[in-house]
């Protein structure tokens, strides 16, 4: 009775603790230790009467953590059952073996598809189907985390828009067509030229917004630059003419808002287009 009470209160905790931190990942690999741990402290305890404890625990650890995880955790829980004293005089190890094991396979083999749906969902929810971009959903909530990281550290951010230009030109004379290999051409060799963990968006057209983490000041003005200089010598039309863009740059500044980020960049991108285009224009304020 007091095991089930430690456990029960521990899980409260545990999803509390998530509720209200939003860390899922973490609160639920700890769940999935303390179950396994509470059902061989239950089984030690009171013998084969609580033995059929250990199945429903192995198959919800499956929903808690990774497959593989789950899979090393009911192998490490399974090992320490089969030497406790007095339960396999009752219940044949052997059945206890297969059983268990079968179990295990079917969790896994579903839980690891289910997982694999989840990511090509989240996949498809947060990229630009014609060109491998993320899109604007995905920039909203990476500005979102951005901004709050700014806030809490001080790290300089900076957030790039990026106009293809005279792209109407290339639509009207190759078509629609060779318009999309453009985009797509763009956004590969964008993506080939920034860091890793630089970011990539769709924001409509052929209008993209490139959100840059932690990068000094110094660093900055050479990084855009090289990257415009990039595009313009490796992006051509089908007559090998070059394929140049105009940017709009703006650093984070303390108080911003996803919207007024945007439309720092935006306005930086409006003058880029004025100055002739094939530039970029870095925001004041």
């Amino acid at each position: 009775m007091i095991i089930d009470l430690i456990m029960l209160l521990g899980i409260l905790m545990l999803v509390l603790y998530a509720h209200r931190t939003g860390k899922i990942r973490v609160s639920s690999a700890i769940l999935a230790v303390v179950i396994n741990a509470g059902a061989l402290s239950i089984t030690a305890a009171n013998g084969i009467n609580s033995f059929l404890w250990v199945y429903p625990v192995c198959a919800v650890s499956f929903f808690l953590v990774k497959p593989y995880e789950a899979l090393v955790i009911s192998f490490i829980t399974g090992s320490v059952l089969v030497n406790l004293p007095n339960v396999f005089d009752v219940v044949p190890i052997d059945s206890y073996i297969m059983t268990s094991l079968m179990l295990s396979l079917c969790a896994f083999f579903y839980a690891n598809y289910g997982n694999k749906q989840l990511l090509l969902l989240a996949r498809l929810n947060t990229t630009d189907p014609l060109t491998g971009a993320l899109n604007r959903r995905a920039l909203n909530s990476d500005l979102a985390a951005a901004l709050s990281r700014a806030e809490r550290k001080g790290n300089q951010h900076l957030l790039a828009m990026l106009d293809l230009d005279h792209f109407k030109k290339v639509n009207d004379k190759y078509g629609h067509a060779v318009g999309d290999q453009v985009l797509q051409s763009l956004v590969r060799i964008t993506k080939a030229h920034i860091r890793k963990y630089d970011q990539l968006y769709r924001f409509g057209g052929e209008e993209f917004v490139l959100l840059i983490p932690d990068i000094t000041q110094q660093q900055q003005q050479v990084f855009i630059d090289n990257l415009r200089k990039t595009i313009k010598h490796e992006l051509k039309n089908p007559d090998g003419e070059s394929v140049t863009v105009s940017f709009g740059v703006a650093n984070w500044v303390e108080g911003s808002t996803i919207d007024s980020w945007l439309k720092r960049a935006d306005d930086a991108l409006y003058q880029a287009k004025a100055n002739g285009r094939d530039c970029a224009v870095f925001s004041e304020s």
